[in-house]
């Protein structure tokens, strides 16, 4: 039987939830129970979080420590809980699935596990790829959503935010032009 984070036992359960989702993602997002609130998911998520803001950290000092922590908290989980409102509101509108806003957040929070090895520089790059893996499996195995649709659903909130960074980047540079702003030439950009 998997072992699921709980917030009441920390200590007893971090490292089997660890394990289970880096092991064997699969088996343990199907047989994940469902989320009835935020507590656990939210937890885990902070701890997920805090490790590579504590290496950072104490990479740069004390200041680090006091600026990175809660800077990096705080974008994480704001970014988290929207990265999961656009998973269930799109698994709910283009696929049917009833996977509640806390079951999405629950699918994210353990798929953060890898991301504590996001301070280390080629691993992190890594850590997120085999996030988005993981927040597909669980899309997968948990809201039982089929492969090919969980993967346009997290494909088309990459295209979107392209299609956004595109545009703002045309409309700065098309007033930077109306302001006699002089674009260096591209060549020299890389």
């Amino acid at each position: 039987m998997n072992d699921y984070f709980s917030a009441e036992r920390i200590g007893d359960t971090l490292l089997s939830a660890f394990k289970g989702v880096m092991v064997a993602p699969n088996t343990y997002f199907a047989a994940m129970p469902e989320a009835r609130d935020y507590r656990n998911s939210l937890m885990l998520l902070c701890i997920y979080l805090a490790i590579p803001a504590l290496m950072v950290g104490l990479a740069t000092g004390v200041i680090g420590i006091i600026f990175i922590l809660p800077v990096s908290l705080l974008f994480g989980l704001i970014g988290t809980w929207m990265w999961a409102a656009y998973l269930a509101w799109a698994a709910r509108r283009f696929c049917g699935s009833e996977l509640s806003a806390a079951g999405a957040f629950q699918i994210c929070a353990y798929s953060s596990a890898p991301l504590i090895f996001s301070w280390i520089p080629i691993l992190g790059m890594l850590a997120w790829l085999s996030n988005l893996y993981l927040n597909w499996q669980g899309l997968v195995s948990h809201a039982r959503l089929g492969a090919g649709a969980a993967l346009l659903i997290i494909l088309g909130a990459f295209f979107i935010m392209a299609l956004s960074l595109a545009v703002l980047a045309g409309l700065l540079i098309y007033a930077g032009t109306q302001f006699g702003v002089d674009i260096p030439s591209p060549s020299i950009w890389f």
